[in-house]
């Protein structure tokens, strides 16, 4: 899994829409911290472990410590596929993996919410673990299966929401397509160790799930106490911005559901091949 380092510029000035600004209803990050707390915490715990000078974590310690390895999921260790997600095997690793974390994360969480955030880093990891699994026969750690998921999800946000966000949306696209070049090139570089196939499998299943759970904005009136275009009623938390996000992980929890029903189907499929 290894690195991954996207970096896309926030949207510092507002759209605008019919000769007017308006505003992305925004959330405050707090996940992004929270896994990223995690990870740093997990790796100390892998750092003992090892008992590394250099701050490399042996083999043993990442398996002990529940890395992705192909025998041992076939075996029905399945719980791999999720904690390898949180795993890193060496200071530059885990340094760039959370710096992206960081800047990537605080951007999607911001856009989408909370409890989409989650769902999207966890699963589209997951989606990632499943296809190292399933292709690969080595030994695998790292968030950036969960980043790539993000990263896709970022991707499917301007795509959506390119007539909306006009140049800065198409401009976000253009850099989101070249951090993603620089990655493919990264990754498929002679003497690479980086897990590709898992960090498609991030990818694939970021979009899948950010095209589901992406926002979908209504222009809502910004005077105090405006009339909600979904609820027909007074909505004076709404004074403040100018649009509404009208989709929800309630909204979408089918979706979510038969996309985490999915992964159940593909990691048997992968344990019949091995």
């Amino acid at each position: 899994m290894n690195h991954f380092s996207p970096n896309p510029p926030p949207i510092h000035e507002p759209p605008q829409r019919a000769g007017r600004r308006v505003h992305l209803p925004i959330a405050q990050p707090l996940w992004t911290y929270i896994f990223l707390g995690a990870i740093v915490l997990i790796y100390i715990t892998e750092w003992i472990l090892s008992r590394s000078v250099d701050g490399s974590i042996s083999a043993n310690a990442l398996v002990q410590m529940g890395a992705n390895y192909a025998p041992y999921v076939a075996q029905g260790q399945y719980w791999r596929l999720f904690t390898a997600n949180f795993l890193h095997v060496n200071i530059l690793h885990i340094a760039v993996n959370g710096y992206s974390l960081y800047i990537l994360g605080r951007e999607v969480e911001a856009l989408f919410g909370h409890r989409r955030f989650v769902v999207l880093y966890l699963l589209s990891g997951i989606c990632g673990a499943v296809f190292s699994f399933m292709i690969t026969q080595g030994l695998s750690a790292g968030a950036s299966t969960s980043l790539f998921g993000l990263f896709a999800a970022l991707g499917i946000f301007f795509y959506k929401q390119r007539k909306l966000l006009g140049d800065i949306g198409r401009q976000q696209l253009i850099n989101l397509g070249v951090i993603l070049l620089i990655n493919v090139i990264i990754g498929l570089s002679p003497g690479s160790a980086i897990d590709n196939w898992g960090h498609v499998g991030g990818l694939v299943g970021g979009a899948i799930l950010g095209w589901f759970l992406c926002p979908d904005y209504t222009l809502v009136d910004s005077r105090p106490n405006t009339l909600s275009p979904v609820t027909s009623q007074p909505r004076p938390e709404l004074s403040n911005d100018d649009l509404m996000d009208s989709n929800s992980l309630g909204k979408q929890s089918f979706a979510v559901g038969i996309f985490a029903l999915g992964l159940v189907v593909l990691t048997i499929f992968a344990r019949m091949i091995q």
